[in-house]
């Protein structure tokens, strides 16, 4: 083989490995846009569900059973609610690499909006691009490590959002037995429906 022909064959793999990171990187975001999709979605069927309570808080009975469920429901919404606005907003710790030398400048990274906000111009921005991208490696090398932060916020957040999908359902169980007692409590009371919710 000639050297012409390796070189070529290095530049394919680097070209296949510059790829397969890029793929990576957009499944990782995909995975960061479905989980904030879920969670305002939860978040938006939880405000629904609370209507009920601004509607017809006039109309529960004050007894044991409706007090231990109120309580419940409130207490787990809120803490669905928390565990939402963690899915949205998730608090990861900054871990740096083990072999980053501590002596070593920080470096912006011209390829996450975090680095970009950094760089005091845009001429400043378009020639650390501009080495970035002659540089295979240190390309190669930008993208892994965003993979790897996406990849943390992306397990924050879908730890939170299963908390959340747990909350939701346990707040939406209590929610609609409620109901059901409420419907049982007025029809043993003599009425055919819920009492009117005006005066």
């Amino acid at each position: 083989m000639t050297q012409d022909s390796l070189s070529k064959e290095g530049g394919r793999t680097a070209a296949s490995m510059l790829s397969s990171v890029l793929r990576v990187l957009d499944a990782e975001n995909r995975l960061l846009e479905r989980a904030d999709q879920k969670a305002i979605s939860l978040l938006s069927a939880l405000g629904v569900f609370m209507v009920f309570f601004i509607v017809y808080h006039r109309v529960i009975p004050i007894n044991l059973f409706t007090v231990i469920l109120l309580s419940i429901y409130f207490a787990v919404s809120l803490m669905a609610i928390v565990s939402l606005i963690l899915t949205v907003r998730p608090r990861i710790r900054l871990v740096g690499e083990e072999t980053e030398d501590i002596d070593k400048p920080a470096t912006c990274e011209p390829a996450f909006f975090v680095g970009i906000c950094k760089f005091p111009t845009l001429s400043a921005y378009r020639q650390a691009l501009q080495d970035m991208i002659k540089d295979e490696a240190s390309t190669i090398d930008v993208y892994t490590r965003q993979i790897f932060s996406l990849a943390r916020i992306n397990a924050a957040k879908y730890k939170n959002i299963q908390r959340a999908v747990l909350l939701v359902v346990i707040a939406l169980a209590t929610e609609l037995t409620l109901v059901a007692y409420l419907f049982i409590y007025y029809y043993s009371q003599g009425a055919n429906l819920l009492p009117p919710i005006t005066g």
